[in-house]
């Protein structure tokens, strides 16, 4: 049971991480590491025989070290929302153009 309840708070960790590097940019983390987004990518990902990733790794040993799960910035998320909601909206609201139609006086062809 304290075996499942420390896999469950690096999942949470995990997540947390994933989430702020994709909200900062991967591209970012790369630079500030000296590397390139492909080794970032690798970091996220297992890859040939490895059981775990590096992200996965790093996270079961915060969880085992007794790291608190962070919590998330609800502020943060819910003004992104926002932000999508009413770009979306604005796409919504967008009329498509009329096609044009074809009257039967463009298809007579008077000799």
């Amino acid at each position: 049971m304290e075996f499942a309840k420390e896999r469950k708070k690096a999942l949470q960790i995990e997540s947390y991480l994933l989430s702020k590097i994709s909200l900062r940019g991967q591209t970012k983390l790369a630079k500030m590491l000296g590397l390139n987004d492909a080794a970032v990518s690798r970091l996220k990902a297992a890859t040939g025989k490895q059981k775990y990733s590096t992200m996965k790794l790093m996270s079961l040993i915060l969880a085992y070290a007794g790291m608190e799960t962070p919590e998330f910035d609800l502020v943060g998320t819910m003004s992104r929302l926002e932000k999508k909601l009413e770009r979306m909206e604005e796409l919504l609201a967008k009329k498509k153009a009329t096609a044009l139609t074809v009257t039967s006086e463009q298809l007579l062809i008077n000799f």
